[in-house]
């Protein structure tokens, strides 16, 4: 279970009646792909076909990665998304600031709202989504306000089915734009990472997918009214696990692994991790993470003296039995320390105000008082300083 507390996500008073948008003159669209791994986007637009999500990339301001937060799964990530700060802290929700300010809020399949004070809220059904197959009625009957669904069911029939997919949160996302207007638009799309899950990272199967979210995110920026801002983020990238890595196979003494690395408190297993460490990478050890990074990442973990990470597609697993490195599955997965090479997620933000350009490595912990800042809310417990000063006109 992630570390992190979803009670602060609940807030202990009634919703306030939505108003008019008071707290800046722009309205906000947040698009989440989960599983959007940046290679994705980085490969010809000939080999991933997604002209939508390329045109938000040419017309507004991109970040050349995103590097995550530990656990990098989706659950923590997306709810750092809107917090910024990390899974083992409370934070304040963008939703919570939006709607104190006295602006309309939505959320979409968005992880860690069900039961807050959202206008209108189509709750996560799982956590994290894991495959395709979802029950409508999971989604529906946590929906609020009461009624929804059937509202929507009139101006689109067909959006009541047996499964909830990305069609179905794209379907809810376009008549709340059309219908209800909020300022502050939460989505989040699934399909991409349940197809990894499924089958292979940033294979075949997961271009196709993106391909049909690409389809979606057209239908919700026909919705989006002139003026407002789009951002489209991911929380983590995905890697195949190929080869699991089993430390306390490869060796006796204190050793664990936590949040995707491979470490322990004893300096002398530290000192015999770092000699087979360079063997070229048969033991399953890629490099040595510094443990400042650590300690500022992980908190949790800070006992240790020294950490390490694995090879690209090679998972540490806490199984005392096995091969000390042997096959994987070979399907994505997600839970590397987020500062692993190439594993990196997405931003885009494109709209008014926005100019077309290329930024840095940002980290996810940016993102979300960039997004406060478009519609004009603070988020004082924010870690890192926002972008919007910098990008915006």
């Amino acid at each position: 279970m992630p570390r992190f507390r979803l009670a602060v996500l609940v807030l202990p008073f009634l919703l306030c009646a939505q108003s008019a948008h008071k707290a800046g003159s722009r309205k906000l669209v947040v698009i989440s792909i989960a599983g959007l791994d940046a290679r994705l986007l980085s490969e010809p637009a000939s080999r991933v076909k997604a002209p939508n999500i390329r045109k938000l990339i040419r017309q507004g301001t991109v970040a050349n990665g995103v590097i995550g937060v530990a656990p990098s799964d989706t659950w923590p990530s997306q709810i750092s998304l809107v917090t910024g700060v990390t899974p083992a802290e409370d934070g304040t929700p963008l939703w919570r600031a939006a709607s104190a300010n006295g602006l309309r809020t939505a959320a979409v399949c968005w992880p860690g709202t069900n039961g807050a004070a959202i206008g209108f809220d189509f709750p996560a059904a799982q956590e994290p989504p894991r495959d395709h197959d979802v029950p409508f009625d999971d989604v529906a009957r946590k929906a609020s306000p009461p009624g929804i669904v059937d509202r929507i069911e009139r101006t689109s029939p067909g959006f009541q089915k047996e499964l909830w997919d990305d069609s179905s949160a794209a379907r809810a996302a376009v008549y709340l734009l059309r219908v209800e207007k909020p300022d502050l638009l939460l989505v989040q799309l699934t399909d991409l990472e349940s197809e990894q899950r499924e089958t292979t990272a940033l294979g075949v199967y997961s271009r196709q997918a993106l391909e049909n979210d690409d389809d979606l995110v057209g239908q919700i920026l026909a919705a989006v009214p002139a003026g407002a801002v789009v951002a489209l983020v991911s929380g983590h990238g995905v890697e195949n696990e190929n080869y699991i890595v089993r430390p306390r196979v490869l060796l006796k003494g204190p050793v664990e692994v936590r949040d995707g690395l491979i470490g322990t408190p004893d300096r002398a297993v530290a000192d015999r991790l770092r000699k087979l460490m360079n063997d070229g990478h048969a033991h399953g050890l890629a490099r040595e993470v510094p443990m400042a990074e650590v300690r500022s990442r992980a908190p949790s973990i800070s006992n240790w003296v020294a950490a390490f990470d694995t090879p690209p597609n090679s998972v540490a697993s806490a199984q005392d039995r096995g091969p000390a490195l042997g096959p994987g599955t070979h399907l994505g997965v997600s839970g590397f320390w987020p500062t692993r090479p190439g594993y990196r997620s997405v931003f885009v933000i494109s709209g008014e105000g926005v100019p077309a350009r290329r930024i840095g490595e940002i980290d996810l912990l940016q993102i979300a008082p960039t997004l406060a800042d478009v519609i004009g809310v603070a988020l004082p417990q924010a870690k890192q300083k926002s972008l919007w000063p910098s990008i915006s006109r």
